[in-house]
């Protein structure tokens, strides 16, 4: 039986929809955040919906100190096509993914039953395809793009081996139980 994680209710808030997010973290541009719901985001989690919009899947688990922030490009307007401007891009986490602490996430998509390690920096425009695992301490350079059922890691990251088969199970249940033995304190 999986561990239960006791958590001061006064630390955090509850929506109605189960996302439980630390009192301690910082959300911007809630009107550009969409939350499947039953998701945790632990003390210190910076989330920038007000650069561009942010989906979420379901049973997203995202540890201490994690920054979740749109990526970006570079273009030219129709009015000046020698100034480049910022375009922001759209930021999409899909169901089952946990992110470890103290990492960046500027991707713009991360797919259904992923797994960042600790201490990661995911760049501009990366795109992580689904039952990937990310090795804690890893740099995904700009515009990588990770196959599915890929494990990826160093400084740059590289390809470095293929995930079983059972992956995608073992993900959605450990962050079930996870969510379910994530509790108020009596």
């Amino acid at each position: 039986m999986d561990a239960i994680i006791q958590y001061d209710k006064s630390e955090f808030h509850e929506t109605s929809s189960g996302i439980k997010i630390s009192k301690k973290s910082f959300i911007k541009g809630t009107e550009q955040i969409n939350v499947s719901g039953r998701c945790i985001f632990f003390n210190d989690v910076i989330l920038r919906g007000d650069l561009a919009k942010v989906s979420i899947g379901k049973y997203l688990v995202v540890h201490e100190k994690v920054t979740l922030k749109p990526s970006y490009s570079y273009g030219y307007t129709k009015e000046s096509p020698t100034k480049k401007v910022i375009k922001f891009l759209p930021l999409m986490i899909s169901d089952y993914v946990e992110i470890d602490s103290s990492s960046i996430i500027q991707a713009t998509k991360i797919g259904t039953c992923t797994s960042i390690g600790k201490n990661c920096c995911i760049s501009h425009r990366c795109i992580i395809g689904e039952n990937s695992i990310i090795l804690d301490d890893s740099i995904l350079p700009p515009d990588t793009v990770v196959p599915a059922n890929s494990v990826y890691g160093g400084r740059p990251a590289v390809y470095i081996a293929e995930t079983p088969e059972s992956t995608a199970i073992i993900q959605k249940q450990k962050l079930i139980n996870f969510y379910k033995n994530f509790v108020p304190k009596s």
